[in-house]
């Protein structure tokens, strides 16, 4: 399968400025270890403005499955028919593609679906990082957020991403996340041009001032004017960015009806998905991250959602069978066709439809909830664009192929461990 993402330099620039550097007798060992060569190639963000493409990921946690033994309520027909737990997907189903007998294993392929463990639905079975994490440390290595974990009432059982063997917990405050990337409750406006125009060489001080002190006076002049020339190339990208900036960046219209947040209140599960949403979708369409991951809910799965008719929370629903099961985890697709909506409205730096340059994958931690099975989990993509075959089935196998997919898709085979068994067919048109 070709590389669909053309827009992957970060090596090859990466590279360039290291030998350029090495001109000024920098220490090849230093420089290929420096945080300040990566912060250099944030003008990458810039170039990547002008080149189209899939160059963003979102991972989306549902917990528990879905009702799938005896008659499946969540896995579409082949002419994609949405059944019960699906349907709310029917307005963005031309953008999602299902995966039929996908499995929940880890990376030797063995069955591990079921509670405990929540990162096996990022591929974190037997593997020391999650897939989202391998997408921070390349696709999102050069953004100001090299990811963003937005949890909704996720706290404290276990979590969908893991680094380095650990679990790392998720933001579950929407404020408190917004102001994050954002640095605002209120306004973004000057706040994100200083932050934008700052000098790369003062969000690297400490390690130019290492560089200054093991320097002869020779190399010392000849590194000041580099950085020098770096960093007026990087103000006129600066100030070429921040004149791009578009109104909704400057002052987003962001929880509008003053939510307050309180980790006691369990009643607002719906609103502070959407605003986790609003700001994740806020945060790629300004170029502020090119990674997020979500998770609605945790492993136990304690939420409950008054507006149901079923008011007890999801894990009671789950063992309910095919009772008040189908009515929870339909909700839990209304907040993913939340998101799939509001990608596909909202606009890249090129003006195209962010769906269009995001991938969105959403996996689960089991098959059929009540009985805690591996097989026929419910896992999906969506967007794309037209390089994907959206509003499709496609096989799968183990969930683990999902990810390598993704990685193919996104140009990154090499610079990410294989999951599974490899990428799979009939997802590329």
């Amino acid at each position: 399968m070709k590389n669909f993402n053309n827009n992957n330099t970060t090596g090859m620039d990466r590279r360039s400025f290291l030998r350029s550097l090495a001109g000024t007798a920098v220490s090849a060992s230093f420089l290929q270890g420096s945080t300040f060569a990566t912060g250099i190639m944030m003008a990458r963000a810039a170039q990547a403005q002008s080149v189209p493409g899939i160059k963003r990921v979102i991972c989306v946690y549902i917990p528990g499955g879905a009702p799938v033994l005896g008659t499946n309520l969540w896995l579409p027909s082949t002419d994609l028919i949405l059944p019960q737990t699906t349907q709310p997907l029917e307005s963005v189903k031309q953008h999602c593609i299902f995966f039929n007998n996908a499995t929940i294993t880890d990376k030797n392929g063995s069955e591990n679906g079921g509670h405990g463990n929540t990162s096996k639905a990022f591929g974190g079975g037997g593997m020391s990082n999650t897939f989202d994490v391998e997408m921070e440390r390349t696709l999102g290595i050069n953004s100001q957020y090299p990811s963003l974990l937005l949890g909704v009432q996720s706290y404290g059982h276990g979590s969908a991403t893991k680094k380095d063997g650990s679990e790392i917990n998720y933001e579950d405050n929407p404020t408190a996340a917004f102001d994050r990337v954002f640095n605002s409750g209120v306004s973004l406006g000057g706040t994100l041009g200083s932050q934008r125009a700052q000098s790369i060489m003062d969000i690297h001080k400490a390690e130019i001032d290492t560089l200054q002190t093991i320097l002869g006076q020779a190399e010392k002049e000849r590194l000041e004017e580099h950085l020098a020339s770096v960093d007026k190339i990087k103000s006129r990208i600066d100030q070429q960015a921040l004149a791009n900036v578009s109104e909704e960046c400057k002052n987003p219209n962001w929880n509008p009806n003053g939510f307050i947040y309180d980790n006691a209140d369990k009643t607002r599960f719906t609103l502070e998905a959407n605003l986790q949403v609003d700001t994740a979708v806020m945060a790629l369409s300004c170029n502020m991250t090119n990674v997020v991951s979500i998770m609605f809910g945790n492993h136990q799965s304690e939420h409950a959602v008054p507006e149901l008719s079923f008011t007890g929370d999801y894990h009671q629903s789950i063992h309910g069978g095919q009772g008040d099961y189908p009515e929870t985890r339909t909700y839990l697709s209304e907040r993913l066709a939340y998101l799939i909506e509001q990608l596909a409205m909202a606009k890249d730096e090129l003006g195209n439809s962010l769906l269009d340059s995001t991938l969105v994958i959403q996996s689960t931690d089991m098959g059929d909830g009540n009985a805690h099975t591996s097989k026929l989990a419910p896992v999906m993509m969506a967007g794309g664009g037209s390089a994907l075959n959206g509003g499709s089935l496609v096989e799968c196998g183990s969930h683990m192929n999902v990810f390598d997919t993704a990685t193919e898709i996104l140009g990154l085979t090499g610079s990410v461990p294989q999951f599974g068994t490899g990428a799979l067919n009939g997802v590329v048109s």
